[in-house]
């Protein structure tokens, strides 16, 4: 196999980021305000996705709570072939976040959304093929890479829309600052990126680390987003849960050396999120901080991350986990694009079943 370079599909699809922001800031917000008008009158709202879809579902509900709705991230399977645990009727909306229109398992909850008669909306690539659904908000160009990047920001982007639009045809105060912020989106992701290099160090190290990583309220998104992007690029070895979670139980199994990354961000878990990164060094793991500095922790590696809101941040603490998966696969001489379909073996493997 060939070793990834900087003309692989996902470090390409990466440093692309800004530029698909700053498009969906100019183009996107009528068919927000579209989807709004839709989602308006909805006694409940699914977010359902699977994969990174699911995270991105996951921070619609966020968003959508935040805009004044009953709004409840599923995963797609759940919703598809467990209908009884979530009623679903006409006066209920759904969102399906499906990047690709090909998995299996969105496209059947789409389908029991439309035979429901609900409203349905969906989001995903400028070309996805969507049956059932009523209105497709459109992000980026089909991902090429296994390892999607740009799809994922841009589908966090396209929900914030939403709920701004929904938000303030509320008179929702969850969504104060909201607008601006997502304006300012583009450029902070670029920011990021260009600081690219201060991640390296680490991700040498990482390829023979076990990796942690964990944050509070919204930030455990992109906690969780970083299995899939270190698993996908680099089959590295990490694992995460949401803060509290991690503390009851699964932080004893840490031990001294690995790599514990803690999403810190302004907001109502950030105290307790310091209190965890305390312990976390106390057990001697090499803590890495993706946000802003703890303060009681001066000396440990901190990759900050430009202020925003709390309810929006995943879409900046999501890109450093982003260049961490792609560091790794280049330090062990691997493709972060093919999922592991270059092996015959899992290729043979992954033909038994269809995603």
């Amino acid at each position: 196999m060939a070793a990834p370079t900087t003309d692989s599909f996902m470090y390409q699809t990466m440093h692309r980021q800004p530029a698909d922001l700053r498009r969906l800031n100019a183009e996107g917000w009528d068919a927000a305000r579209d989807a709004a008008g839709r989602l308006a009158d909805a006694r409940r709202v699914y977010v359902v996705g699977i994969g990174t879809s699911y995270h991105a579902a996951l921070m619609g509900g966020w968003l959508l709570r935040a805009a004044g709705a009953d709004a409840l991230a599923v995963s797609s399977f759940d919703f598809a072939n467990y209908p009884e645990s979530f009623p679903l009727g006409a006066e209920d909306a759904v969102i399906v976040m499906a990047h690709s229109g090909v998995k299996t398992f969105s496209m059947r909850s789409m389908l029991r959304a439309a035979e429901a008669d609900a409203t349905v909306v969906s989001v995903g690539s400028l070309t996805a093929e969507h049956p059932g659904s009523q209105l497709v908000l459109r992000t980026v160009e089909r991902e090429k890479s296994a390892a999607f990047t740009a799809s994922h920001l841009a589908a966090m982007t396209v929900l914030a829309q939403v709920a701004t639009e929904l938000g303030e045809h509320r008179g929702a105060a969850g969504v104060a600052g909201l607008r601006e912020a997502i304006g300012a989106l583009p450029d902070q992701v670029a920011d990021i990126l260009a600081r690219e290099s201060d991640v390296e160090p680490l991700s040498q190290a990482a390829v023979a680390q076990r990796i942690y990583a964990t944050g509070a309220g919204p930030s455990e998104i992109a906690a969780i987003e970083a299995v899939i992007k270190v698993r996908e690029a680099a089959y590295g070895w990490i694992d995460a849960l949401p803060l509290e979670q991690f503390l009851h139980g699964p932080m004893v199994a840490v031990n001294a050396g690995d790599l514990a990354a803690v999403v810190h961000v302004p907001g109502a878990g950030a105290a307790r999120t310091g209190e965890v990164a305390q312990v976390l060094h106390a057990m001697g793991a090499q803590v890495w901080v993706i946000g802003e500095p703890v303060a009681a922790l001066p000396d440990v590696t901190t990759f900050a991350t430009p202020r925003t809101l709390e309810l929006l941040s995943p879409l900046l603490t999501t890109v450093p986990f982003q260049i961490l998966a792609y560091q790794m696969a280049v330090a062990k001489g691997l493709n972060p694009d093919t999922f592991r379909r270059d092996n015959p073996t899992y290729a043979a493997a992954f033909g038994l079943l269809k995603l």
